[in-house]
């Protein structure tokens, strides 16, 4: 089974999007001034850098291709071995393959599913391999969606 889609959703920014970025920004560095902390105003503009960087990033179209030594999401192979279990999230029109690695850095994988996929296909394709367990995206991952990431 294979399918192509986006890395992640992908929100346009506004102008004031960046400029509450800014903003937040300036404020932090304010306070930290007032506190002599010059390592972490060099910690926030850097961070800050990174952040707008990575806003600006559009998301690159991968293909997705469920193999029988693993899943393969763009060049990177997920083999079986090294994954504990997946779940099928659908929340409205959005739905997700959720693979929770043995890995302790970045532990589940959240793959975007394409409109063409049947999910009970892929639910049944991916049982010859993998037990279904029940997984969520975690916190810091849905705040960043929420952001526009």
């Amino acid at each position: 089974m294979e399918w192509e889609t986006l890395e992640h959703k992908y929100t346009e920014k506004t102008n004031d999007w960046y400029a509450s970025v800014i903003l937040i920004t300036g404020s932090l560095v304010a306070v930290e001034f007032l506190f002599n902390n010059f390592l972490l105003i060099t910690l926030t503009v850097v961070g800050t850098f990174a952040f707008l960087l990575l806003a600006v990033r559009r998301p690159e179209l991968v293909s997705v291709e469920v193999r029988s030594s693993g899943i393969r999401m763009g060049n990177t192979l997920y083999p079986y071995v090294s994954l504990d279990g997946f779940a099928i999230t659908e929340h409205g029109e959005e739905r997700k393959l959720l693979l929770e690695s043995n890995r302790h850095l970045l532990p589940l994988i959240v793959v975007p599913i394409s409109d063409e996929i049947y999910a009970d296909e892929l639910r049944d394709l991916l049982a010859q391999y993998l037990p279904e367990k029940e997984l969520h995206e975690s916190l810091p991952h849905l705040l960043f969606e929420r952001l526009g990431f």
